[in-house]
């Protein structure tokens, strides 16, 4: 295959193949080298993969340490302080206190209240009529049928 590679499929290939060129598929191999010879953006490309898989090799190669014997024996021997106690309970539901019971009956009560005093302005903006038996008519005539099905 000749160099009828773009910079743009050679960077789709150098993201799944790596910078090695031995690792690029075969029938690619020769236009993806001279594509890289012969175009500055390309060498570009290949120089930052080259730096990605350095970087890959290096995590791939480190060894994670394994934690101290100190350590793994603190945390055993507080696990096993913790097990053979009471693990943790479930919480016991208590009564509510009278201040609480007090507090939510005036809060219901207040909303009552505000009710009994709002509607009769609420129905009076809605229908232009202060009469709630009034505005009541007025609102089933026009959502209501009167004709019989």
């Amino acid at each position: 295959m000749s160099n009828d590679i773009t910079v743009h499929e050679f960077e789709k290939l150098v993201a799944a193949y790596g910078a090695k060129n031995a690792l690029w598929p075969q029938q690619y191999r020769s236009a993806m080298q001279n594509l890289v010879d012969s175009d500055g953006e390309a060498a570009a490309i290949l120089a930052r993969t080259e730096e990605l898989d350095k970087l890959l090799d290096a995590i791939g190669s480190a060894k994670l340490a394994s934690p101290s014997e100190e350590l793994h024996s603190r945390i055993m021997g507080d696990m096993e302080a913790a097990l053979a106690g009471e693990i943790v309970p479930f919480p016991t539901p208590t009564a509510p206190s009278l201040r609480a019971v007090w507090t939510g009956a005036t809060a219901l009560a207040a909303c009552f209240i505000g009710g009994i005093i709002m509607a009769p302005l609420l129905v009076d903006s809605v229908t232009g009529s202060a009469d709630l038996l009034a505005s009541l008519d007025i609102i089933s005539d026009a959502f209501l049928p009167t004709d019989p099905l």
